[in-house]
């Protein structure tokens, strides 16, 4: 007789690791690495430092260590790079996401369409800060399949919300969808293209992810470049989800989009453009200004 695990036995065996994003690393190339999260106190910081440096120096007193070895000012002031500005933003612009729409959503029976695209939307800020984190990794090609179920999902959410007929809205194909957000956001397919550049293995992928030299061949894991590529490309996909909840919904997205843009109106000053626009500064490569021009 075969025996069901129980829902307890799933948590023991399958613990989820963390709720948190750990995107503060001590000991990151030295030592055993511990995370936390960016905005813990510097008081925080500097004790977990101490412990880890009285481990390594097998000192007996994690209170020497910190009044000894660490300064009494790290991490007092630690001004935030681009990339780590840019990951903050979007980790909270996901909050803001997930608060909203929750707001937005239709109280009482509604229509099959506008059901199933409620809740789509509400699932797509948690791809996308899946999708920041992977990127934190300096990993690209991992990215895009992420970044392009986003899209899908946003897309097929847009273009079942007002149908009424059950059937069709089974049947609507995501892919299908991307058709119906172009009069909203006109570079949907051509950013869809993008993400689906590397979606399929074949030979012409491995160039963009191999360095050569006159004796050997290397493969790139990851880089500081594609993390900002990365990045980049999450900050897009978040501007054409937020652009469609202003379609969705044209007389109650003010608060969402207020609160993600800085502005109301659809403007080269809201904030997605002008951090994007800040990456070309940082580095008008080929890729950066091609992200650029997808953004409407």
């Amino acid at each position: 007789m075969t025996t069901t695990p129980s829902q307890k036995d799933w948590m023991t065996q399958f613990r989820i690791q963390s709720f948190s994003d750990l995107d503060f690393v001590i000991g990151q190339n030295v030592g055993w690495p511990i995370g936390m999260t960016r905005g813990s106190p510097p008081e925080f910081k500097r004790r977990i430092l101490a412990a880890a440096v009285s481990y390594q120096l097998s000192l007996s007193s994690i209170d020497y260590t910190l009044k000894r070895h660490i300064a009494s000012d790290q991490y007092e002031t630690d001004d935030p790079s681009i990339g780590e500005f840019i990951s903050t933003f979007i980790k909270d612009s996901v909050l803001i996401a997930k608060d909203e729409l929750k707001k937005l959503h239709a109280p009482g029976d509604v229509d099959l369409g506008r059901f199933g695209a409620e809740l789509t939307l509400f699932k797509v800020p948690h791809v996308i800060d899946l999708a920041r984190m992977v990127s934190n990794r300096g990993l690209l090609l991992e990215v895009l399949p992420i970044l392009r179920l986003c899209l899908e999902m946003t897309a097929w959410s847009a273009a079942v919300f007002s149908m009424k007929d059950e059937e069709k809205v089974k049947l609507q194909k995501a892919q299908a969808s991307i058709n119906s957000i172009k009069s909203t956001y006109e570079t949907a397919g051509q950013i869809y293209g993008h993400l689906s550049k590397f979606s399929h293995w074949d030979f012409s992928v491995h160039v963009n992810f191999l360095s050569l030299s006159e004796d050997r061949i290397g493969i790139t894991i990851a880089s500081s470049l594609h993390r900002a590529m990365s990045l980049a490309l999450c900050l897009l996909v978040l501007d054409v989800l937020v652009e469609i909840v202003r379609f969705l919904y044209p007389q109650e997205c003010e608060p969402l989009v207020t609160r993600i843009q800085g502005v109301s109106a659809r403007s080269e000053e809201r904030h997605i453009h002008r951090l994007i626009r800040e990456i070309v500064q940082f580095s008008p490569s080929s890729e950066f200004t091609q992200i650029q021009r997808l953004l409407r």
